[in-house]
C-alpha cells in the first residue's frame, strides 16, 4: 500500500483489523435495520453486538465502538485515542498521502498548495477539522473530525462506503490507532460476531451477496 501513514505496520496485521472492522459494520448495518423495523427480537441481538462491541474495544484498545441510538437508528462511533483534534491530524492525518487541504469550519479552506495560508489554519484548529485529500486512483475525498469531550477522545465522523475501501483516508486513519499499539491477538472476533446471524434475509442469493461485499475471501 502506498502510504506512509501505515508503512510500518504489518500488512498481515491489517488485513485482520479490516476483516473485524467491516464485519462489526455489517452487523451495525443489520442492527440499526432492526431497530428501524421494530423487530420482536431486537433486544437479543442489541445485548449480543454490544457484548461484541466490549469484545472489539478489548481487542484494539487505541480506538473505541460506541453504539449511539437516535429516534429512528442506531449509530456506531469510531473513537479514536488522541487528547484533541489538532494532535490527530499532526500525529496521523497529515502523514496520509494526497493532503490537499483542510478547513476548522469548512472543508477546502486552506490549500497544501499555500503553505502560509494551511500552516495558518491548521494552528487554529480546536474541536473540529475538515480534511481533504486526493488521488489519482480514488479522485477527491474528506475525512471529518470532532473532539468528543465526555469521551476525551476525537471522533472520526466515517461513511460507509468510504471507510469500506482500504485506500481510503478513513480506513487507514482507524487502522493506524487500531494497530499503532499492541493489539490482543488471542481474541478472535470473527467467531464471536457470527453468532448473530439475522433470519429476515430475502434470499439465500441476497445474503450471499451482502455478505461477500463484507468478506472479500468468502468464495461461492
Amino acid at each position: 500500500m502506498n502510504n506512509t501513514l501505515l508503512a510500518s505496520i504489518n500488512k498481515k496485521a491489517i488485513n485482520e483489523f479490516r476483516k473485524d472492522l467491516l464485519q462489526m459494520l455489517r452487523i451495525g448495518k443489520e442492527i440499526d435495520r432492526y431497530y428501524a423495523g421494530s423487530h420482536s427480537d431486537l433486544n437479543t441481538y442489541m445485548k449480543k453486538f454490544i457484548s461484541l462491541i466490549d469484545t472489539f474495544n478489548k481487542k484494539y484498545k487505541n480506538i473505541k465502538m460506541k453504539i449511539v441510538k437516535r429516534t429512528s437508528e442506531i449509530d456506531l462511533k469510531i473513537l479514536l485515542n488522541e487528547k484533541s483534534v489538532r494532535d490527530c491530524f499532526e500525529n496521523a492525518a497529515s502523514k496520509i498521502i494526497g493532503l490537499q487541504s483542510l478547513g476548522v469550519s469548512k472543508f477546502g479552506a486552506a490549500m497544501v498548495s499555500d503553505p502560509g495560508a494551511f500552516s495558518k489554519e491548521a494552528e487554529k484548529t480546536k474541536n473540529k477539522l475538515y480534511i481533504t485529500y486526493y488521488s489519482p486512483q480514488t479522485g477527491t475525498t474528506t475525512v471529518f473530525l470532532q473532539y468528543e469531550k465526555k469521551e476525551k477522545k476525537v471522533q472520526l465522523v466515517y461513511g460507509l462506503e468510504e471507510i469500506e475501501n482500504e485506500t481510503s483516508p478513513e480506513f487507514q486513519l482507524t487502522a493506524y490507532y487500531a494497530l499503532n499499539q499492541p493489539y490482543n491477538k488471542k481474541i478472535n472476533l470473527h467467531d464471536e460476531g457470527a453468532t448473530l446471524g439475522f433470519s429476515s434475509w430475502q434470499t439465500h442469493i441476497e445474503k450471499a451477496a451482502y455478505f461477500r461485499k463484507f468478506d472479500p475471501h468468502m468464495t461461492e
